[in-house]
């Protein structure tokens, strides 16, 4: 019992001793921490920290909680329990919060920190050589931190504890790889958007003993010399995730190394132009991932492909030549059968029908949209269970839809743009999970009534197909899942209960095409999570409801175009929390323009009946189109364009708007297209318009506009496509300037004063010119825009072939030149025969003299040509004939002579084509006389035709005067004898009497 008690107070004891030496430990750390005992920092780490955000810039208040002395409650700062010290600093930025400046070399100074990450923030300079002192580092992360192109300090060859290395999107130069043997713990290597340039990268890499992921995307890589690799031993490599995408690499660029790295479960080889594909792959038996997505692939998938029994994920998108029996496909990749969840083949040249699916039995997504698939659903295809992902959108598939019933884990079913027709199978229904559905642009008949079994659905796209029918609430009342319904482009006829409400909460709603009307269905005021409404030819003549004020603020996109919607527009200002575009175009709306949300980004309310001052847009902030044309308008165009980013679109045609354009217009160079047409605005030529350098489209037709085009608008608008001053009141000569616009293709000054010579400069016009190989330039002045992400289709009025018309959607391929109507003097430049691609030119209405130029016949694309009404004379030259696309023709009117060259073309048209030139003959005119000799038919020597004709002219003209000269001498010279001598008029008249 002695030794028992003698062991109890010994351990006691020590325990006591423990606790003593712990405090006392404890004491000592807090006065090496600055004696305060709640204090975890360690003063000098703490100074460090200071001085380093002392040479940071931070606008967002990242480090606003760098104040008190426990730095190891800083955001982003973490330290050991036991001594203090910072181990972890993590100051992460992202694309709205981040940290600029330099970085102070004082963070040498936390010598036990084992992560630093300072990604995604703006530190420009280059990577600072001091981190590669921090010896005990194991995460370094500096990605997209460091813009300006450097290299990698070779003192990151010190930091041996390293496991994960991100130096990705920084530019680097990456000259050498040496360094990179000392980091033997190395498990991640980022070195993404780097320029290497060392030949011997993958020696280099391969040498690392732990190296499990590698990303090299769009590094440049050099090409590896298969003989470089002899005393290398790739396949000891432990690698199992590689990324090489974009780096151009051709298939025998890869095939000498690539399949001995037979550890690899991922292979990104996206962007690359791989061409066929080697038989390699079948030796990279672990591989379960692999993206092939834009890498230039022919042919189709290998046999090889068949080896890989683990395979879970495939992506070959994106690959126009890959142009493979969808049958012969899935055989090849039949050896991952058990385990293959994603397919995805989109944007590729696939062709057959889908059969031979069944065998696929973990298959979760499928994606097959934009091949050549044709054919009917296959019976079989119902067994694959577990799909919850089918996109079969943009091929040319038939026949019904398969029961869709046996899909319970369908979530997303795009079926849009095919050619299946009938109606949509009961078993929709059915389909519970289901959130997204597009059937859109098909030939279906109604919905089944099983769609409303669907009860996970949570997208249902059936747009732009040619659905009939009806859709009821049996359709929808269990879908409560449903987020996305489409059904874009059909006639299917809504018929549900006025109070009827779903038990869903879209976020997208696209009825356009839809039976929805006359009135606003009140289930949609059930709703409020929807960022896209589309009721847009939806036959609703109602007025706007009240609750349209009350929109969901996440709302985004906002289309009730082409209804008969009438009364005012409800005022939508309180949608302020993210751009949204909104179309109310073609309706009846009337009253003033109301206020719409300040960063509304795009909107359209043309062709209604809206009236009043353009005021209120000036509360707009970021709008990138506004499309104002076709309403009742008036007072003049606002000057608040400094307070808003001036658009990239304005559109104020056929209103009522007086004025000029304002100077603040053009406060900044964004404005592409300006359309102010039928209007009345007057005053010089808007000298504001200077400013506008980017200007593609300027019609300014049908105002009021006078005084001289100004010269600089060939050097200041040098990016003009379309510019049309036609019916206003300009006056002067066209400007020699104007023969800079090298983009213009349709140049319209008709209908005002201008008086002077044509430039002879137009031929400067590059796009109204031929190519060698035959084809021409033609610009799109439809500008796109990044934030919206649509296209603005704009529009010009053009009189083409006799008829004043509108275009829109094939404005772009029209190249035309009107210069009618004006008072334009002198000749017609020989120099117009060089615009061999004009479709039209129209110089009637002018005083022209001199010739049809005798190069008309090489201008072999023109459709339209109107010279009527002016003083040519001569001939109508042979070429003319030639022009074989000529379809309307008008010479009418001038003082042309000689023969009408015969051609098929030419007497094809009517006579009123030649009308008012009284010197002219020939079918479809009145024949020639009789005497004249006959005209040679057009053929293929134009120079003999020429000639011949001309010998015509000669004999037609000369003959006929020297015949009345002759005749007038000789009448005269008889008679005038008789008359004037007695003795001979005697004698002659007793012989008469003889």
């Amino acid at each position: 019992m002695d030794t028992k008690q003698h062991y109890k107070s010994t351990h006691l004891l020590l325990i006591c001793l423990s606790i003593l030496i712990l405090h006392q430990c404890s004491a000592f750390g807090s006065m090496l921490r600055g004696g305060h005992a709640n204090v975890l920092c360690i003063t000098k780490e703490r100074e460090a920290l200071l001085e380093f955000k002392r040479g940071l810039v931070d606008e967002h208040n990242m480090l606003s909680s760098w104040k008190n002395e426990e730095c190891c409650s800083w955001s982003g700062v973490k330290c050991s329990n036991t001594t203090g010290h910072i181990l972890v600093l993590n100051l992460r930025g992202n694309f709205d919060t981040s940290l600029t400046g330099n970085i102070s070399s004082s963070l040498v100074k936390l010598q036990y920190l084992k992560y630093l990450d300072l990604s995604f923030n703006d530190f420009g300079g280059q990577i600072p050589k001091f981190i590669g002192y921090f010896e005990r580092l194991e995460y370094l992360n500096l990605s997209s931190s460091f813009k300006n192109t450097g290299l990698i300090p070779i003192q990151f060859q010190n930091l041996a504890h390293l496991k994960t290395l991100d130096l990705s999107l920084n530019s680097l130069t990456v000259k050498s790889l040496e360094w990179l043997s000392n980091l033997v713990y190395l498990e991640y290597l980022d070195l993404r958007f780097s320029n290497v340039q060392a030949k011997n990268w993958l020696q280099e890499i391969i040498k690392l003993p732990n190296l499990r992921e590698l990303y090299l995307s769009a590094c440049q890589l050099p090409v590896i010399i298969p003989s470089s690799l002899v005393s290398t031993n790739i396949s000891s490599s432990p690698l199992s995730i590689l990324d090489i995408s974009y780096n151009g690499y051709s298939s025998p660029a890869i095939n000498s190394w690539l399949f001995n790295l037979t550890s690899l479960t991922s292979l990104d080889l996206t962007g690359n132009e791989l061409g066929q594909l080697s038989s390699g792959f079948g030796y990279l038996k672990s591989l379960e991932h692999l993206k092939l997505f834009g890498s230039g692939i022919q042919g189709g998938i290998p046999k090889s492909f068949g080896s890989l029994s683990r395979l879970r994920y495939i992506d070959a998108d994106s690959n126009n030549l890959l142009s493979q029996p969808f049958s012969e496909l899935l055989d090849n990749l039949a050896g991952s059968n058990q385990s293959l969840e994603y397919l995805s083949f989109e944007e590729n040249a696939l062709t057959g029908s889908l059969i031979n699916l069944t065998r696929f039995s973990s298959l979760r997504k499928l994606r097959l949209q934009g091949n050549s698939l044709n054919g009917i659903f296959h019976e079989s295809f119902r067994q694959i269970s577990s799909l919850e992902y089918l996109d079969l959108s943009n091929n040319q598939m038939t026949g019904p839809l398969p029961d869709l019933e046996f899909f319970p884990s369908l979530t997303e079913l795009n079926l849009q743009s095919n050619h299946f027709y009938g109606t949509i199978p009961q078993g929709l229904g059915k389909l519970s999970e289901l959130k997204i559905l597009d059937v859109s642009f098909n030939r279906l008949q109604g919905l089944p009534d099983s769609l409303g079994k669907l009860f996970d659905l949570e997208s249902f796209d059936a747009s732009n197909n040619l659905l009939e029918g009806t859709i009821s609430e049996s359709h929808l009342s269990n879908l409560c899942k449903l987020k996305s319904l489409n059904l874009y482009s059909n006639s299917l006829t809504w018929n549900v209960s006025v109070d009827w409400i779903p038990c869903f909460q879209l976020q997208v709603i696209s009825l356009s095409s839809c039976n929805l009307g006359p009135y606003f269905p009140k289930w949609l005021q059930t709703q409020n999570e929807y960022s896209v409404l589309d009721l847009s030819l939806a036959s609703i003549s109602d007025t706007m409801p009240s609750w349209f004020s009350k929109l969901p603020p996440m709302l985004t996109y906002l289309n009730l175009s082409y209804n008969q919607i009438s009364g005012k527009i409800q005022d939508l200002s309180s949608n302020n929390i993210s751009p949204i575009i909104i179309d109310f175009g073609y309706n009846n709306f009337s009253g003033p323009l109301p206020t719409f949300p300040q960063l509304v980004s795009q909107l359209r309310i043309d062709n209604n009946q809206i009236s009043g001052s353009l005021n209120s847009i000036c509360k707009i902030r970021s709008a990138v189109t506004l499309d104002l044309s076709d309403n009742l308008l008036s007072g003049e165009i606002p000057d608040c364009w400094t307070l808003m980013s001036a658009p990239m679109v304005l559109n104020l045609a056929n209103n009522r708007i007086s004025g000029s354009i304002p100077y603040s217009l053009c406060s900044s160079t964004s404005l592409s297209s300006l359309y102010v047409r039928n209007n009345n605005l007057s005053g010089q030529f808007p000298a504001s318009l200077k400013n506008c350098k980017g200007l593609k489209v300027l019609d300014l037709g049908r105002n009021t506009f006078s005084g001289e085009i100004p010269e600089w608008i060939g050097t200041e608008l040098a990016y003009l496509g379309i510019l049309s001053l036609r019916f206003n009141e300009f006056s002067g000569s066209i400007p020699p300037s104007i023969c800079q616009l090298q983009s213009i293709q349709i140049l319209d000054l008709s209908g005002n004063r201008l008086s002077g010579r044509i430039p002879k400069c137009l031929s400067n016009f590059t796009t109204m010119q031929l190519l060698q190989d035959g084809s021409s330039v033609s610009y799109d002045f439809d500008p796109y825009t990044p934030r919206v992400g649509t296209l603005y289709h704009g529009n010009a009025l053009v009189q083409w072939k006799n008829k004043e018309s509108e275009y829109r959607n094939i404005l772009w391929l029209l190249k035309t030149i009107d210069l009618s109507s004006n008072e334009l003097v002198g000749d017609i430049p020989n120099d117009f025969s060089r615009m061999n691609a004009l479709l039209s030119l129209n110089l009637s209405r002018n005083n022209l003299s001199g010739s049809i130029i005798e190069g008309i016949g090489l201008m072999k694309m023109l459709e339209s040509l109107d010279l009527s009404r002016n003083h040519l004379s001569g001939k109508i030259s042979v070429g003319l004939a030639n022009l074989t696309f000529l379809s309307v023709l008008d010479l009418s009117n001038n003082n042309l002579s000689g023969r009408i060259p015969s051609s098929t073309q030419l007497q094809g048209f009517d006579s009123s084509t030649y009308e008012g030139n009284i010197q002219l003959c020939g079918p479809p005119l009145p024949e020639c006389p009789s005497f004249a000799p006959p005209n040679l038919h057009v053929g293929h020597d134009s120079s003999f035709q020429e000639n011949d004709d001309d010998d015509d002219e000669f004999l037609s003209r000369e003959f006929y005067i020297s015949m009345a000269l002759g005749f007038i001498v000789a009448f005269w010279g008889v008679l005038g004898s008789l008359f004037f001598n007695n003795s001979w008029s005697n004698a002659y008249f007793q012989w008469l009497y003889l």
